[in-house]
């Protein structure tokens, strides 16, 4: 699979496993007064998050707004419509794909992911910091087959929470999203579209 045709089904991976929310997501974020949004938290005034906005119909009037702003305001619903309108649902794919490209490809591409299903999965995490995951896989090659989606799922599932640095109180919600992103993962079909192995025929992924 070529680096767009990968970057598309992490992007649909990301979406439809909802790790990061959905399309009408809207929470503060914790890094300020500003809304976090959609199906990859994207936030920021005069960043990602008003940059998602000016791409949707009837987005320009939350831009440079603070969440408290909107949420005072009763408007929070008016913009999970927003978000979750058909243009929104599309710039937010548009958007996000272009993400997998330009800052997750770079990291994961330097990382023996042989098979196309390990580098979705690895790819479906990398919201949560790609450079954080790529140091996480690339510190245990030797130590786990990262051929191995079954492995990778492990991988995650047990060690997750040590490489990110957190408390183990944040263990079991890990382990739920590496389980889930496998089963995910698994399930996909990349042979009609890609001509890639079913899952467990191909030399790897098993």
């Amino acid at each position: 699979m070529t680096n767009e045709e990968l970057a598309k089904e992490i992007a649909l991976g990301i979406i439809r496993t909802g790790v990061e929310g959905g399309y009408d997501s809207v929470s503060c974020s914790t890094a300020g007064d500003y809304p976090s949004m959609g199906v990859s938290q994207w936030e920021g005034i005069n960043g990602r998050g008003d940059y998602l906005l000016s791409c949707i119909g009837g987005g320009s009037q939350f831009i440079g707004r603070s969440y408290s702003d909107i949420r005072d305001s009763g408007e929070l619903e008016t913009l999970k419509n927003v978000l979750s309108s058909g243009q929104g649902r599309e710039a937010q794919r548009e958007i996000l794909q272009q993400d997998c490209l330009d800052k997750y490809a770079p990291v994961l591409n330097g990382i023996p992911l042989d098979d196309s299903r390990c580098y979705i999965y690895a790819g479906i995490w990398c919201p949560t910091s790609q450079y954080v995951v790529a140091k996480f896989i690339k510190n245990r090659v030797g130590r786990y087959n990262i051929r191995s989606l079954a492995e990778m799922r492990d991988m995650f599932r047990d060690e997750y929470w040590r490489g990110a640095g957190v408390g183990k109180q944040y263990a079991d919600g890990y382990a739920n999203r590496a389980n889930n992103t496998f089963y995910y993962v698994a399930s996909i079909d990349l042979t009609t579209p890609y001509n890639v192995p079913a899952y467990g025929d191909g030399p790897f992924g098993k």
